[in-house]
């Protein structure tokens, strides 16, 4: 779980403050859902975030899960991060509801490292 705080804390800091370091969140051919907008890989992701107005996410709870890989043992498997909180988009005062989910993995360049794999973002009513 403390690998899940840490990226948890460093990916909503970059989304909310460090928006040109986003893409190394992710991995190449990382599979983006964002509220019915379908991308891949990270550089894409930043791209298109970058067209957004300023945001403020405030993660109000969240989880992880160990996903084992089948067929392998011992070694390092992916985590799910399910991730629920509010978003306040501009200077907009409204905030809404949010609930995202990744699936991450070690990095193929260096295996103390975990970037997205999958992630699904949806606002909520």
């Amino acid at each position: 779980m403390e690998g899940a705080t840490r990226f948890i804390d460093s990916y909503y800091e970059a989304i909310n403050t460090k928006r040109a370091s986003l893409e190394n969140f992710y991995d190449p051919n990382a599979s983006i859902v964002w509220n019915g907008n379908p991308m891949t890989g990270g550089v894409a992701f930043a791209e298109f975030f970058e067209r957004m107005p300023a945001t403020h996410y405030d993660v109000q709870s969240y989880d992880s899960q160990p996903m084992l890989v089948p067929g392998t043992s011992g070694g390092p498997c992916n985590y799910m991060v399910i991730v629920s909180g509010s978003v306040k988009y501009g200077d907009s005062k409204e905030q809404r509801g949010f609930s995202e989910t990744f699936v991450l993995k070690p990095s193929s360049t260096d295996p103390n490292r975990y970037v997205v794999a999958t992630q699904g973002f949806r606002l909520v009513v």
